[in-house]
Parts: structure tokens; C-alpha cells; sequence
């Protein structure tokens, strides 16, 4: 094997899954993890140092923090409601900005296609490269929403109790001087209720680490094909490629955060709201 370090590869496409690259005591480390980890640590690192020394007026690194912080706890309380978002903005906040990072480490120069290698019809191919897209495997996308759903879970039920969740997806939630109306409406929300738990454990556990995958797969691979089909003019063709890609990846970093914050604050918010009147 060969190490070679060109800034575009000519490999024959991007794979749908990760490559391995080491194990130890037979655990498998791929491209992918190596991200997700590289982000991990600049993310702790970032925050050490600046809030090692806060200060109560805040200035330059802390006072960005602290602005992102405000920025997210201000959302999230319009969608949540004030006490789920105490309780869960740990979550949120950061998926928010491990999503983002994980997205722009992907658009870095040389992910994908610096490392270890051989030589096949005259050029240089790599068959492992060092990083790739944390979130272009679905192992990944498909881990934060299984975290949501127990979380999720766990913020219904310390909020409305075991009963008023089922209340809410089944319960009718009008009510008629009339009783013969009550019953229709009450079986009108009970069928209802069923649509909505064939989506929260059917729609939703596919649809949302599947969006997230498919986005960011797909933008790697669209980058990998315009590159294969004019190498010479790549460094041309690809700057307003790159800049659609980072749109995408701010986009998606939003979306995954906003339908998780939405579909969290449809059951906690409105009792939220109840107990503060």
C-alpha cells in the first residue's frame, strides 16, 4: 500500500458506507468515526478554552458562546416551552452544533481523498481515505434519532405523565353540550391516535435520520461526480458547488434541530403553558 495525498482523488466513487481503517481489541475504527471524533474534541476544546476564566461582562470567545447559547435557549423555548428546554437543551444544543461541525468538516479539502492508496492505470486511487463525512453514514444519523426517541420519551412523560400522553395522542380535545357528538369525536380522535403512533415509531424513526444522510451523502457524491467529469477544470467548476453544499449543510443542521424541537414541543409545550396559567 501506498500513501498518496492529492487534493482530489481519482477513486472510483464515493462509498455508500464508511471504510474501516484500524481496529483495536477487535473494535473497527472507520473514516467516519475518526470525524465525528475529530469534531468531539474540537468542540471540548473550543468551550475550555473559552470559558476557562468567564467573566460576568463577557468578551471575545465567552461572549460568543454565551450569544449561541442565548440564540438556541431563545428558540427552543418558543418551541418547547420553558421547562422542557432546561431539561433538554444539553441535547439539543449539542446535536445542533455537533450536526453543524460534523457538515463543514466534510467540505474540508482533502476529506475523502487523502489516504492510503495504490497505483491502478496510471494514477493515484484511494481506497482508504483518513475522514469522510461523519454524517454521510447512516450509523450515525440513525444514532441521533434513536437518542431523540428515549429522550423524547423521557420529556413527555416527566411533563405530562404516562396517562397524559396517552391522553394527548388519543384523547378527544373538544368538547360538545351534545353527548351523541362527544362520542363521534371521541372516536374520531381515538382512530386518529393510532395514525399518530404508526408515525412516531414507523415515519419518523426512518424520515429523520434518512433526510440527513441522504442530504449530505448526496452533496459528497455530487462534489465527487463533477470532479470525475472535468478533473482539469475542478478547482473552477466546484467553487459554486461548494458554496451549495454549505448551504445545505446549514440548512440540514436546522432541520434536523427544528422538527426535533417541533415534534418534542407539540406534547410538552401546551402543558407547559397550562401549568404557568
Amino acid at each position: 500500500m501506498t500513501l498518496v495525498v492529492p487534493l482530489f482523488a481519482d477513486a472510483e466513487g464515493l462509498t455508500k458506507y464508511p471504510v474501516p481503517l484500524f481496529r483495536i481489541f477487535g473494535f473497527a475504527f472507520d473514516n467516519s468515526m475518526i470525524s465525528a471524533l475529530i469534531v468531539t474534541i474540537v468542540v471540548i476544546a473550543f468551550v475550555q478554552v473559552a470559558m476557562r476564566a468567564p467573566k460576568l461582562i463577557p468578551s471575545g470567545l465567552q461572549n460568543f458562546v454565551e450569544w449561541l447559547v442565548e440564540l438556541m435557549v431563545g428558540s427552543l423555548d418558543s418551541s418547547l416551552g420553558h421547562k422542557t428546554t432546561i431539561r433538554g437543551f444539553w441535547y439539543f444544543g449539542g446535536l445542533f452544533v455537533f450536526i453543524f461541525l460534523c457538515n463543514l468538516l466534510a467540505l474540508f479539502p482533502g476529506v475523502g481523498t487523502i489516504g492510503w492508496g495504490h497505483m491502478e492505470n496510471g494514477h493515484f486511487e484511494v481506497t482508504q481515505p483518513f475522514l469522510r463525512g461523519a454524517n454521510a453514514d447512516v450509523n450515525l444519523t440513525a444514532a441521533y434519532t434513536a437518542i431523540f426517541f428515549v429522550m423524547w420519551f423521557y420529556w413527555c412523560i416527566r411533563q405530562l405523565g404516562f396517562g397524559g400522553l396517552l391522553f394527548h395522542i388519543f384523547g378527544s380535545k373538544v368538547k360538545f353540550s351534545d353527548p351523541i357528538v362527544n362520542y363521534i369525536f371521541i372516536f374520531i380522535f381515538f382512530m386518529v391516535g393510532w395514525v399518530e403512533i404508526f408515525s412516531i415509531f414507523v415515519i419518523r424513526p426512518i424520515a429523520f435520520p434518512f433526510r440527513l444522510y441522504g442530504n449530505i451523502f448526496g452533496g459528497e457524491y455530487l462534489l465527487d461526480s463533477i470532479y470525475k467529469m472535468a478533473p482539469n477544470l475542478a478547482f473552477i467548476l466546484l467553487v459554486p458547488f461548494y458554496f451549495y453544499e454549505l448551504l445545505v449543510a446549514v440548512v440540514q443542521t436546522l432541520v434536523f434541530f427544528m422538527l426535533t424541537a417541533a415534534f418534542t414541543g407539540i406534547f410538552t409545550k401546551s402543558e407547559d403553558h397550562h401549568a404557568e396559567n
